[in-house]
């Protein structure tokens, strides 16, 4: 028994630094591997599936810094079983159009592609569907959600908070997460429009990816020291706060975004969370969505008219003397996604060093079962 544990591993892991040895990897490759590797891990077959669809969605539109890159942060919490593979979800549903969702510390993307599916169902009978969730875990890119919704005709929101990040306008102590916002809005017979941002001007990961490949500074107004001053120095910016977007504007958007997900969910707030790789117990984040029916409005018809004409409108906005023309936002993601599926995606170095940090998880945690 155990000598086919061990081939199963050495298969997984061959395959991972395969793949991460590559310059480009089939989507549909990528996707069946890290479906495996979370099948692996304990999910359920159509759990890891599903797992493995919200990661790639990041890759595939363009995202380098989401999706398979933080594999090594879901392998690691379910081999330690900080994240569940499988947990109980519970819903409680007080009203028609309302529920929370406890993930009871299960895997993030299953939770909130499940919390989504809730929202848009009720959004069909109701039009409009809301679902708070509690007790997750990082739940990937946060356009993901909203752009499942658009496909189907709906526009979806999603929120999560985040641990840490912060720091409230005035303060020096970083309280508030990244908290990032994702919405999605169907147009007829063209792309959805999508935005998919974090709060703080940029995510912590990127300062800590700078700090590791030996970069000296970082640009100015992104983070701050932990005595509250601006600082270019990465090493002393992953002891301090991240500077919100737009100043106190993204501050307040950051808190927003954190009342809607852990106050009306019950779950514990921002500063609170911590990554389950980082304290080895359950993060307890919280996430929030909420999706839209035209025709719970003006209906589907008129929306198509109206958001078409916006859209219209803007792609043909005058551009700025030798500037491209103002796209849409998500327009490169969607770009992105269709050369990805074509010509494959590419292996940036962080998505590389995510699969090798997995063969390396997985052969270390045989080695000790």
């Amino acid at each position: 028994k155990v000598t086919v544990v061990m081939a199963d591993i050495t298969k997984l892991t061959d395959r991972l630094r395969k793949i991460a040895a590559g310059e480009r990897v089939n989507p549909q490759e990528l996707s069946r591997l890290v479906c495996d590797v979370f099948e692996h891990c304990g999910l359920p077959h159509a759990e890891a599936e599903t797992a493995a669809e919200v990661a790639l969605w990041a890759q595939l539109h363009g995202s380098d810094s989401h999706g398979v890159v933080h594999l090594p942060l879901y392998v690691r919490g379910l081999l330690d079983r900080t994240i569940k593979a499988r947990p109980a979800f519970a819903t409680k549903q007080a009203m028609p159009c309302c529920a929370v969702l406890d993930a009871d510390n299960g895997l993030g993307l299953v939770a909130s592609q499940r919390a989504t599916d809730m929202a848009i169902n009720m959004a069909r009978q109701m039009g409009l569907g809301a679902v708070a969730v509690r007790n997750s875990s990082h739940f990937g890119a946060a356009g993901y959600y909203a752009d499942r919704a658009a496909a189907q005709g709906l526009i979806g929101l999603a929120f999560t908070n985040a641990m840490p990040a912060i720091a409230p306008t005035g303060g020096t102590e970083g309280l508030l997460g990244t908290n990032p916002i994702g919405a999605a809005f169907p147009v007829p017979n063209a792309d959805p429009v999508i935005a998919d941002m974090a709060t703080a001007m940029v995510a912590r990961s990127r300062i800590r990816h700078a700090l590791a490949a030996g970069q000296k500074t970082i640009p100015e107004g992104w983070a701050l020291d932990p005595s509250g001053r601006p600082t270019t120095d990465p090493a002393v910016a992953v002891k301090g706060s991240l500077l919100p977007i737009g100043g106190p504007k993204g501050y307040a958007l950051s808190l927003m975004v954190e009342i809607l997900c852990s106050a009306l969910s019950d779950g514990e707030p921002g500063f609170q969370v911590t990554y389950e790789n980082m304290v080895k117990r359950p993060s307890n984040i919280c996430q929030f969505f909420l999706v839209l029916n035209p025709d719970g409005f003006a209906g589907s018809d008129r929306y198509g008219v109206r958001v078409a004409h916006i859209a219209d409108v803007v792609r043909k906005a005058k551009p700025m003397e030798g500037e491209a023309p103002p796209r849409l936002p998500g327009a490169r993601g969607h770009a992105v996604n269709r050369k990805a599926m074509a010509e494959g995606i590419t292996m940036f170095g962080n998505l590389r060093s995510a699969l090798n940090n997995v063969a390396g998880m997985l052969e270390s945690h045989t080695e000790t079962a």
